[in-house]
């Protein structure tokens, strides 16, 4: 009996070295899988950007439908043109839906229907980020700021002409419409 007494500390110390062991083990293999996630968080990030980019860059080539009105993409109500403002400018506060910007007045498409192009353009759901960066890169001559781009996409929504969809805690656009057309 005294011998299996004598035993049991360095049955423990054993037990606990293995656990400790194992325990290292785990953590090593969660900081690797943590480092790869990242890795792959990164190299998507790129494929995004330059996905947008080339996106933005195929736009240029093509000429703007309708003669640079916004209402060549065959997904817009017609009355929708009506109520929409925004001219790619940041703006304080909320702007009402009836209001007409200067360069509605003068031709040149609204911020909105520019972003309704875009996501017509796409087919498929994109994040803020991605429409201001491309159309950032299709318009130089604007200021497009993400701040700016949520707002005109929330507009949108609520005229129904963007769907928001989430996934996890993100969010992203497609054109209303995107989904029957996928669908049908």
């Amino acid at each position: 009996m005294n011998e299996s007494v004598a035993g049991l500390p360095s049955i423990r110390a054993r037990y606990a070295a293995v656990v400790k062991d194992d325990l290292e083990l785990i953590a090593k293999e969660r900081e690797r899988i943590r480092t790869d996630i990242a890795a792959l968080q990164d190299q998507l990030r790129l494929l995004d950007d330059g996905q947008a980019w080339l996106e933005g860059l195929q736009n240029n080539m093509q000429p703007p439908p309708g003669g640079g009105t916004g209402a060549g993409g065959g997904v817009q109500d017609e009355g929708a043109a009506e109520a929409v403002s925004g001219d790619g400018e940041a703006e304080e506060g909320p702007v009402p839906s009836t209001a007409v910007s200067p360069k509605t007045a003068s031709g040149a498409p609204t911020l909105r229907d520019l972003i309704v192009d875009e996501l017509c353009s796409r087919g498929r759901p994109c994040s803020a980020q991605d429409v201001a960066t491309a159309l950032g890169r299709a318009h130089p001559g604007r200021r497009i700021k993400e701040p700016t781009m949520r707002k005109a996409l929330e507009a949108l929504v609520g005229q129904r002409r963007v769907q928001r969809v989430k996934r996890g805690s993100r969010v992203f656009y497609q054109a209303a419409g995107a989904n029957a057309a996928a669908k049908g």
